[in-house]
């Protein structure tokens, strides 16, 4: 009968010593340098190596990457200082007391929902240096996460909508010579872009993805690629007329600059019309982009209008369109979600059907 013999642990520096002395094949030295190589790695196994290790065998986008890398300096930097790096982590140093200040330092300058966050990400890892042997047990499980508190739901009112898209179309200011100038240029193109997210309830990094040829005004439908998705779906929606009008102006206003071939070219391509063009880093519009100019919309309107972002129009026209359709899967894949429980998390009834459910009363 075949008897199983568990591996025995690798010895500590103090057994090295006895180990050396055992009549085993292999020379003392090369005994001892072996399982000295083994607990020197073991050692020095950094909160570095382990984000990159987990990285390495997880296939993310490179937002994600750059999220996980993010956690992972903040919890270095928090630990040993302003300069510090992930690679200065021993991952032994990392206790339960060490996180729990962690968190108590993140509360005190990120919203909850972004503690909660920075705990995923760090417990994910951990959980990977558990399962490789690394670290015997999780500290994030003596841990918990923090309270988060349940806000209003981040839709806006159709009305509000539609305050910000008349904004864009007639919004001007006198500039220092008295001429009437944009007031967000170029606000024909931003224009386009609310318009889009508003009539297609993308995300943000499937509007800055989107290339001509995934548009098809013949057809009318836009292609949203798997690579420019959360979920890595790929999948067609609708073009709708209200719309067309727009990407129509867009397109004969790139084509007036770069000539009629399209394809593979950024539609939403700032850089193309900025007076400032010769400023911009990349040939192309990126996030930050957006999310300047998001800033500049609220800064030019009331202090009473809500705070506008790509992902609140989502859920705008998600809401919109639950309280338009009976049939739920419409949004769930006008959306693009894999469940249609996530659906439901961006549908939100607003005041007016409220107000006529309670007539049945």
């Amino acid at each position: 009968m075949n008897v199983h013999t568990p591996a025995p642990d690798a010895p500590t520096a103090a057994h090295l010593d006895d180990l050396a002395t055992l009549e085993v094949e292999g020379s003392p030295a090369d005994i001892r340098g072996f399982w000295g190589l083994l607990l020197m790695s073991s050692a020095t196994r950094s909160l570095g190596w382990l984000c990159e290790e987990y990285l390495r065998f997880k296939v993310l986008a490179p937002e994600s990457c750059k999220r996980y890398r993010l956690s992972a300096t903040n919890l270095a930097r928090q630990m040993h200082g302003a300069k510090a790096d992930p690679t200065s982590v021993p991952l032994q140093s990392i206790t339960a007391d060490v996180l729990i200040a962690f968190r108590d330092d993140c509360r005190r300058r990120m919203r909850p929902a972004s503690v909660n966050t920075e705990r995923r990400h760090l417990s994910t890892m951990l959980n990977f240096a558990c399962r490789q042997g690394c670290l015997e047990r999780n500290p994030y499980r003596e841990v918990p996460s923090i309270p988060t508190p349940q806000t209003e739901p981040k839709a806006l009112a159709k009305k509000e909508m539609f305050q910000f898209l008349e904004f864009l179309e007639s919004g001007r200011r006198l500039d220092s010579r008295g001429r009437s100038v944009d007031v967000i240029p170029p606000q024909w193109f931003w224009l386009a872009v609310l318009r889009t997210f508003y009539f297609t309830g993308m995300r943000k990094r499937q509007l800055l993805g989107l290339h001509w040829n995934d548009i098809s005004l013949t057809e009318e439908t836009i292609l949203l690629r798997s690579d420019t998705s959360k979920t890595r779906r790929e999948w067609r929606v609708p073009l709708p007329p209200a719309l067309a009008p727009d990407l129509m102006n867009l397109m004969r206003e790139t084509q007036r600059i770069v000539g009629n071939d399209l394809d593979g070219r950024q539609v939403f391509c700032l850089p193309l019309f900025s007076a400032w063009s010769g400023a911009f880093v990349s040939r192309e519009m990126r996030a930050h982009n957006l999310d300047g100019f998001f800033r500049r919309l609220r800064k030019h309107l009331p202090a009473s209008m809500p705070r506008i972002s790509a992902h609140r129009i989502r859920h705008t026209t998600a809401t919109i369109l639950a309280n338009a359709v009976p049939n739920l899967k419409v949004v769930q894949q006008q959306l693009g979600h894999t469940s249609i429980s996530t659906t439901y998390g961006y549908v939100h009834p607003d005041l007016n059907a409220m107000r006529d459910a309670l007539g049945a009363l």
